[in-house]
């Protein structure tokens, strides 16, 4: 396992010629969103809305030409934020832990989210900009030395999280990573208001996906659902919903389910963009 330490450096300045240039620490990333736990053990913790997996480092440098390129930076084929599940902790380095990561296992989209790492590191090096030749290690930092390893070791239990979206991060030092050029993703589902019941309007750019979303969006209500993810992904809407109470009854009949069941409900529908979206509604 290879480990890019991208550290905590506030801007700085040189002096050129009698002339101040700012440096500044950017890497480009993917803003992640997961029903995070309240209560995280001790560490130098990262807020959630920093939390994000880093697909190209610049590093240090002056940068006024990068903030000039950047409306010819390569796009994502992807419109909706891939799923995917946090399973298990890594400390990075695995010799001299200085941070606490979560890996990542990809449910799908992963192909294209390295495609598009692949073209931006392309891009990044036809300008100029000397890019680490590691392996990509996608992994999500959650917090800095010091750490007790032990003590998260016990508190962690794997967790659904999609990409939110593309940014260019500055680093500020402090934990603090300010985006300076975002690229929001559709999110693959959003909480609808709904009385009595639980409902969201699901997305995916084919049924398979659409399938994985709505998986995805009740287990951000019971991350314990991961565990029974189906193994086949469905193609038609009643086929999803006997799956997704298939699920249900399963974690009921092992461990108890805070669902009754998924309403058979709705119709697919499809956006001026081609996404394919759906009402689901879960009887508590």
């Amino acid at each position: 396992m290879l480990f890019l330490d991208y550290g905590e450096k506030k801007n700085y300045t040189l002096e050129n010629g009698g002339n101040s240039v700012e440096k500044q620490r950017l890497f480009f990333g993917v803003q992640v969103e997961a029903p995070w736990p309240q209560q995280l053990p001790k560490g130098r913790i990262l807020s959630e809305e920093v939390r994000h997996i880093t697909v190209a480092f610049l590093g240090n440098g002056e940068f006024a030409n990068l903030h000039s390129q950047l409306s010819t930076i390569p796009l994502p084929s992807f419109k909706i934020g891939v799923a995917a599940i946090a399973d298990a902790l890594v400390f990075l380095p695995p010799q001299t832990p200085r941070v606490v990561a979560a890996s990542v296992q990809w449910l799908n989209g992963f192909n294209s989210l390295l495609d598009w790492q692949k073209q931006l590191v392309q891009w990044l090096l036809s300008l100029g900009y000397p890019m680490d030749k590691r392996p990509f290690f996608p992994h999500i930092t959650l917090a800095r030395a010091p750490f007790d390893p032990q003590a998260w070791k016990e508190a962690f239990h794997p967790l659904p999280f999609f990409a939110k979206a593309l940014h260019l991060y500055e680093s500020l030092g402090n934990l603090q990573y300010k985006p300076i050029w975002s690229y929001p993703l559709t999110p693959p589902f959003e909480e609808l208001d709904h009385t009595a019941d639980i409902a969201f309007l699901v997305r995916g750019s084919s049924m398979e996906e659409l399938h994985l979303n709505a998986q995805i969006a009740m287990s951000f209500k019971h991350p314990a659902l991961i565990r029974y993810f189906a193994r086949t992904l469905c193609d038609s809407l009643d086929e999803i919903i006997i799956d997704l109470n298939r699920m249900i009854t399963e974690i009921d009949s092992a461990e108890g389910s805070p669902f009754k069941a998924v309403s058979f409900h709705g119709q697919v529908k499809q956006t001026s963009e081609q996404i394919l979206t759906w009402e689901m509604i879960i009887d508590v």
